[in-house]
């Protein structure tokens, strides 16, 4: 059986590695545009400051090691066509040629484009996205000779960039449109992770970007009324699904414009599938879709795919619990499963508790839903945030209610209490 994989994301390599695992005699062949090994993600930002950069790469996803393992990867090729009744995909590499590709189980892992604001200037030169370890090292380049940064969009991926430009001695600007990572946060977490950011960070809280500067380059953009001077805007405002190729096999797409799949990750299409970033995620709460453009949760859905290729049957319950972790500012952030904001998006009526423990500057957000069952939850901590993040998981995948099964006390609290049996009150 040969199972051919359409990109080389989380999804796509978990995928293949899936599918060799539950079927060893399979072909597994990936096809990716990329020219460049697969690489650490979030943590891309070091090429910024260092473009020539390898630590970045993931060497168990090399192209060596993915052979090693039975896995092909055809890089530089890119999927133009082909005729899914035929089982054959139209490939083009990049000289130009083309060539017929065979298989008999598809997996489509074309993750996402980057969603770029409409804005006169938009298109100019020095205006990036980063998609890619080769966009990061083109801008890591053009860092070279400019002193003023400006970034667009305040997510996990616009805080990283924006630390490493700073510790990089460059002046940063950030432009919020309404608060720090609106989709995973609680306004009070918002709140909480602004205090935390440096004071050489300049902040622009509350306005769009109105428009790019500039003739044949970029050299200011406008926000708030106020006109920023700068060479680079990095764009860090999300991605949309990649549907294209799917579209163009009469793939059902959903209303979210992502590629509706049922818990198998299987498509409107026999013998096709699809995850990652392309796709929209059922919620397993309410069994609406979501937009989950996620590494972790592309790695867990292309676990699914990869087993389901090989005609297995086995369904995993997590495929659809959003996990993120990254340190940025001295501070764990960590989010997992829904927020109030993402729950109300598919209908859940939640309600939100919040614990502190001022010893590790830890301040923690419980999202439960109507039953008060855990839903979702987010830590801030300067350390240990994923210990209490894993608590949080573990509950969310159970279902339980905190009045089920209540979170442990903070390390200094459960500290002092055994201090307090042994020798009495010490407040």
């Amino acid at each position: 059986m040969r199972i051919t994989i359409v990109g080389y994301g989380p999804g796509g390599v978990a995928a293949a590695t899936a599918a060799k695992t539950f079927d060893s005699s399979a072909e597994i062949v990936i096809i990716t545009e990329e020219t460049l090994p697969a690489h650490k993600k979030p943590g891309a930002t070091m090429a910024l400051e260092h473009p020539e950069t390898r630590e970045l790469e993931i060497r168990d996803w090399s192209y060596e090691s993915l052979k090693k393992g039975g896995i092909e990867v055809k890089s530089g090729m890119k999927v133009v066509g082909g005729d899914l009744d035929k089982k054959s995909l139209e490939i083009v590499s990049a000289d130009g040629k083309s060539s017929t590709h065979q298989y008999d189980r598809l997996i489509i892992a074309t993750g996402g484009v980057p969603s770029v604001p409409e804005m006169p200037g938009i298109d100019l030169p020095g205006v990036y996205t980063i998609q890619s370890m080769a966009e990061t090292s083109v801008i890591g380049k053009a860092l070279d000779t400019a002193d003023t940064t400006v970034i667009v969009g305040a997510g996990f991926s616009g805080l990283e960039t924006a630390e490493r430009l700073h510790k990089m001695g460059k002046e940063v600007h950030l432009i919020i449109r309404s608060r720090l990572m609106r989709k995973q946060l609680e306004e009070a977490m918002s709140e909480d992770l602004l205090s935390r950011i440096p004071r050489g960070i300049k902040l622009h809280l509350g306005s769009a970007p109105t428009s790019v500067v500039g003739s044949k380059h970029v050299t200011a953009i406008e926000v708030g009324g106020k006109t920023i001077d700068t060479s680079i805007v990095l764009l860090m405002t999300g991605v949309r699904p990649n549907a294209s190729l799917a579209e163009q096999f009469g793939i059902k797409v959903g209303t979210l414009g992502g590629i509706t799949i049922n818990n198998m990750t299987e498509t409107s299409k026999d013998g096709v599938y699809a995850v990652g970033d392309c796709v929209e995620m059922i919620d397993s709460l309410t069994g609406k879709p979501r937009l989950m453009p996620i590494g972790s949760t592309a790695a867990r859905a292309g676990r699914q795919a990869g087993v389901a290729a090989v005609g297995r049957e086995k369904v995993y319950e997590d495929t659809s619990v959003m996990l993120q972790y990254d340190r940025i500012f001295d501070t764990d952030i960590v989010c997992i499963g829904h927020s109030s904001t993402s729950a109300k998006d598919v209908g859940l009526e939640t309600e939100v508790q919040y614990l502190e423990d001022p010893n590790e500057a830890m301040k923690v957000a419980l999202v439960t839903d109507k039953e008060g069952r855990l839903i979702g939850g987010q830590v801030l901590s300067a350390r240990m945030g994923a210990r209490v993040g894993y608590e949080i998981l573990n509950r969310v995948e159970a279902g339980s209610t905190l009045k089920e099964r209540p979170m442990l006390q903070g390390r200094h609290e459960q500290i002092l209490s055994l201090l307090e049996r042994t020798f009495g009150p010490m407040k």
